[in-house]
């Protein structure tokens, strides 16, 4: 997705996947669902999800990298067009961006989202405090 994000509070952005659905009126000014129309696929916000290219999944690797080499942490966006806690996201998805996670310890995982009840329940079983960062 992007390297240099023109986002101030955060350095990347990346997408696992792309989709989700209005759970109600926080949602009513979607920056999402808004580009999903711009693009001509407003079914991402009518239920349907869509995971991101094997290629995008990989550059999170790479910025942990070169974070790591310069001694500098990197915030990095997760899911701008999706929602990590949505209830109808593929299961399997979120497991394996949770393993990117904690793959990527040089890197600040900034995950919003507009289901809050759903994160403990979501969380890995070792996700404890936390995972320890470098």
């Amino acid at each position: 997705m992007a390297e240099n994000s023109k986002i101030e509070w955060c350095d990347c952005t990346f997408n696992p996947w792309v989709g989700c659905t209005k759970v109600g009126p926080p949602c009513d000014h979607c920056y999402a669902e808004s580009w999903a129309k711009r693009a001509g696929h407003p079914e991402l916000w009518q239920g349907e999800r869509r995971r991101t290219t094997a290629a995008n999944w990989r550059l999170p690797i790479k910025w942990n990298a070169k974070a790591h080499a310069e001694g500098v942490r990197r915030r990095v966006f997760c899911a701008s067009l999706a929602d990590v806690f949505d209830n109808q996201a593929d299961t399997k998805w979120r497991a394996d961006l949770f393993t990117l996670i904690a793959a990527t310890p040089s890197l600040d995982w900034l995950l919003l989202t507009k289901r809050p009840e759903n994160i403990l329940d979501m969380l890995p079983p070792d996700w404890g405090d936390g995972w320890d960062s470098l």
